[in-house]
């Protein structure tokens, strides 16, 4: 990495490639989701082209995405037994970062709420 210098007292470094990959590395998604569930399936799908397009594939996004069957989890059941597919997208140790899609999912809608987390 090189360092440039000028007259005034601040050093200055160039940006490293490295540095963008850090960017996700704090952004947990999960999908709450049930066996033959079309809709999951198809929410599978979508988040995995997302993940996989060349605008996320160098991103940690997928180290960091857990899925949840409800019928094992009483709590999440009841909370979304009627609306799933859900995509918890939110910063870790933040719960107020929190962020949901659910029921239908669109590639361009998942990489829009992705970005926000950048």
């Amino acid at each position: 990495m090189s360092v440039l210098r000028s007259k005034s007292p601040c050093v200055y470094r160039s940006f490293h490639s490295s540095c963008r990959a850090l960017s996700y590395n704090n952004v947990k998604l999960t999908l709450f989701s049930k066996p033959q569930c079309g809709l999951c399936e198809e929410a599978h799908e979508i988040i995995n082209d997302t993940l996989e397009s060349s605008e996320f594939a160098k991103e940690p996004l997928r180290q960091n995405m857990q899925i949840i069957n409800i019928n094992k989890d009483p709590k999440w059941w009841k909370e979304y037994c009627f609306d799933i597919p859900v995509l918890h997208i939110e910063k870790q140790g933040d719960p107020s970062s929190l962020f949901r899609i659910m029921h239908h999912f669109r590639e361009d809608e998942l990489t829009t709420a992705l970005k926000k987390f950048k």
